[in-house]
């Protein structure tokens, strides 16, 4: 879809948006949708379930699925941090927020806004885990499948969506387009502009791939 389509705020140039992948409306269809698939998986716990959100980039989706849940849940959330940001990258992952409560014998449910490599997700399922739930599952809005590592699967997927740097409804770019009603494919010419490059790393912290561009 064309850029043309959809509305943009004063602070983004239509430019920057090469190509509009989903809508607003085919964004709240199909979260509605996963709603209603997620509450008929879980209608039969006795206890709330635990929605588990990633900051910063998941909150949108958060939000708007919490609300399409017909079975009762509690929110809580989790912050990560990657190190190493190279693309002779360890995937190194921290955890900088964890969880206020126990989750021993609680069904949980982890919200994504999108699953490319997988090393964040691992590194989250052997933490939770490791406390002891009922069960652990997944919903990624975007899943980049392409990019996945062996073995990482999720429970329940939005869009499976090509290799292309992804921003809006939560994805950024250097902070920024997260507010987007929409999500759409960065125009190239907007990170090729970014020339602060030391020892294969791509400055704002991104990392990037063989040809020094920065991936999401």
């Amino acid at each position: 879809k064309m850029a043309s389509s959809v509305r943009f705020p004063k602070f983004v140039d239509p430019s920057e948006i090469s190509e509009v992948v989903f809508t607003e409306e085919q964004i709240r269809a199909r979260v509605k949708e996963l709603g209603a698939e997620i509450s008929e998986a879980y209608k039969s716990i006795e206890k709330p379930l635990v929605l588990i959100g990633t900051l910063k980039g998941a909150t949108p989706f958060f939000a708007d699925l919490a609300r399409e849940l017909d079975v009762d849940c509690v929110w809580e959330f989790m912050s990560f941090s990657s190190y190493g940001m190279c693309a002779t990258s360890s995937g190194a992952v921290q955890c900088v927020l964890d969880l206020k409560m126990d989750i021993c014998g609680r069904d949980v449910l982890i919200v994504e806004d999108i699953l490319d490599t997988g090393n964040t997700l691992q590194y989250m399922l052997k933490s939770l885990n490791s406390r002891d739930p009922a069960s652990v599952r997944t919903v990624c809005f975007t899943h980049k499948h392409e990019m996945t590592k062996p073995g990482v699967v999720c429970d329940f997927v939005g869009f499976k969506v090509p290799n292309h740097f992804l921003v809006g409804y939560g994805l950024d770019y250097a902070q920024k387009y997260r507010g987007l009603s929409f999500i759409g494919i960065l125009a190239p010419w907007v990170y090729d502009k970014l020339d602060s490059r030391l020892d294969g790393c791509v400055g704002k912290g991104f990392p990037a791939d063989s040809s020094g561009r920065p991936v999401h």
